[in-house]
Formats: structure tokens, sequence, C-alpha cells
């Protein structure tokens, strides 16, 4: 069973320094397992994308003027939750043409990607494959190798062979991804069930193993 590593972490995290890739916050802590969401390219309207990054910033003014620092932390986790809640929200709420992960042969391609590098880069713990998005629980504690460098190669993959499937061209993926630190076991265990439920609670089958493209590491639970 899973215990310990990602509280450990978490509790480093006030030391790391954070990164921005384009607009939003990254951390990989060594040692860490790692939840992160990734997109089609043009899954989410304009107005949307702007909304959200403006609540965002709005936000994360408002969290640095605070002095305390244990309560800035534990305020920014939660802006990351509210953040992600409504940013996924939309995902399964908003219908555009960009669904090209619906189509089985598509989504199979992705499901073989995130797995080309387990167990030797990471652990795949659980994910989920929706029609615009793919959520992912990847475990770097073996070789601590940098997520976004490995889903970097998942995505170019992925796009060369999905364009072929589709007959198009063109960016597929969109570059920015949303990324949270597991801070401990119970944690886990709710992103976890949290990931498997997506497609039920999109309405897009009525129990979570009728969803061809979810899976999860029983080790974990």
């Amino acid at each position: 069973m899973y215990r310990g590593a990602p509280l450990r972490a978490f509790e480093e995290m006030k030391e790391l320094k954070q990164y921005y890739r384009r607009r939003l916050p990254h951390y990989q802590p060594k040692d860490s397992i790692l939840f992160t969401t990734f997109r089609l390219v043009n899954s989410l309207p304009k107005e949307v994308i702007a909304q959200l990054y403006k609540e965002r910033e709005d936000n994360e003014m408002r969290i640095s003027k605070e002095q305390d620092h244990n309560k800035r932390i534990q305020l920014r986790l939660e802006e990351q939750k509210r953040y992600f809640g409504h940013f996924d929200s939309y995902l399964d709420r908003i219908a555009t043409d960009v669904c090209w992960l619906d189509v089985p042969d598509v989504a199979k391609i992705v499901y073989q990607a995130i797995f080309y590098y387990d167990p030797t880069e990471y652990t795949v713990v659980a994910f989920c494959i929706m029609p615009n998005h793919v959520h992912l629980v990847a475990d770097t504690q073996k070789a601590n190798v940098p997520l976004q460098s490995i889903l970097q190669r998942v995505k170019s993959f992925s796009v060369v062979k999905s364009n072929q499937i589709l007959h198009r061209s063109g960016s597929f993926w969109r570059r920015e991804n949303y990324d949270h630190v597991v801070r401990n076991g119970e944690e886990l265990k709710r992103i976890i069930c949290y990931i498997i439920e997506n497609p039920v609670k999109a309405e897009l089958c009525k129990k979570w193993d009728e969803w061809k493209w979810t899976y999860f590491n029983p080790m974990y639970l």
C-alpha cells in the first residue's frame, strides 16, 4: 500500500521556488506523486480561459498579501482546488467540436503513450481519457524525471499518430497542463476516485468500469 512520500514532498514545497510555464505555476518536489490534467487545443472557448486566468490572478494577488506563511500556503492550496474544479467542470460541460479523444483509435494511442514510460521513468497510478482532456496521476519517486518532460514526449508521440488517424494536421494538445502535488495517502485516494468517476459525472457512462479508457493501480489504494 502507498504511504507517506507525498506528505514529505508537500513539506518540502515551501523550500522550493515555483516556476511558471506560460501562465500556471508548476512544482515537482523530489519523490513526489503528481496529479496532472492536459487537454486538447481549442477544447475551451478563449473567453472561458480568459475568465479563469483573471480569477486566478486576482485571487493570487489577494493571497500574496497574507502575512502568515502557513495560512498563505493553505490559501494557495484552496485556490488550486477552486481553479481546477471550475476548469474541469467547463471541460465536461461545454460542448465544442474538439473531442478527438472520443475516437477509439485515438484514445488507444494516448493510452499506449501514457504507459510507454511506465515503470522506467514513472509509475502510472491512475488516469482517465475523456473526449477532450486527460487526467493522470503519476508516481515520480523511482527516477525523479520531470513529469513535464515525460508529458512532452507523450504528447509528441500521440499527436503524430492521432493526426494521421483523424486525417488532419496542426496542433493537437494544449501546451499548458494543470499540476497538483499529492500531499498524502488520503488525498491520493480521493483523487483516484475523482478520476475514475469523471466519466460518470460527465454522463458518459453509468458506472466507472464501463468506461474503457480508465485505469488505476490497486497498489495505491
